[in-house]
């Protein structure tokens, strides 16, 4: 289960990771980072956490077909990260732009368009009856690393990266909504 929980953490904190990549080519204070991963990080906990009520509460409405419902959210949540990835536009940001810095409310705000993801994901532990505390408090701390990770890589690497992975976490979800189908 360990390798399950931390599976889960590293493919939610794909989208922590590309959007603090994209958002670190402009300047970031040390302040503004540690706002932008805690953000991330409490985003992403309680979405899971949030979502995980969810399941839980609807498991007992659907407990012939929940392995479908968990199958159908993993599919979804993966296949709209990979399209996300495909139709990204990594030279959407102007030259203008970039001497600024991000507002706290744009860091909010990424941060939590971002945590939908594991809302998904938090439905289907719900539905499986996984020990959430494990799952929410991994994951939280994946996207705290994963964004600080990101802004530190912007200036390093091209921006087609965050893409790729996006594709490649998106593509490990949808492999382990095709895994639930046989639980």
């Amino acid at each position: 289960m360990a390798w399950e929980i931390l599976l889960f953490a590293v493919v939610l904190s794909v989208d922590s990771f590309s959007a603090a990549f994209a958002m670190g080519f402009r300047r970031f204070s040390a302040q503004r980072a540690f706002s932008f991963a805690f953000s991330s990080a409490f985003a992403e906990g309680a979405a899971t956490a949030l979502g995980f009520l969810l399941g839980s509460i609807a498991k007992d409405l659907i407990t012939s077909y929940d392995h479908w419902v968990a199958f159908v959210l993993l599919v979804a949540v993966g296949g709209h990260m990979c399209w996300e990835a495909y139709h990204h536009n990594p030279d959407d940001t102007t030259e203008a732009e970039d001497p600024r810095t991000h507002s706290f409310l744009k860091i909010l705000l990424v941060s939590t368009v971002t945590s939908i993801d594991s809302l998904g994901v938090g439905i289907t532990l719900g539905l499986a009856g996984k020990p959430i505390a494990q799952y929410a408090v991994a994951i939280a701390l994946a996207a705290f690393a994963a964004t600080y990770l990101g802004l530190g890589l912007a200036k390093r690497m091209p921006a087609a990266f965050g893409s790729r992975l996006e594709i490649v976490g998106g593509a490990v979800l949808i492999a382990v909504g095709f895994k639930m189908l046989s639980i």
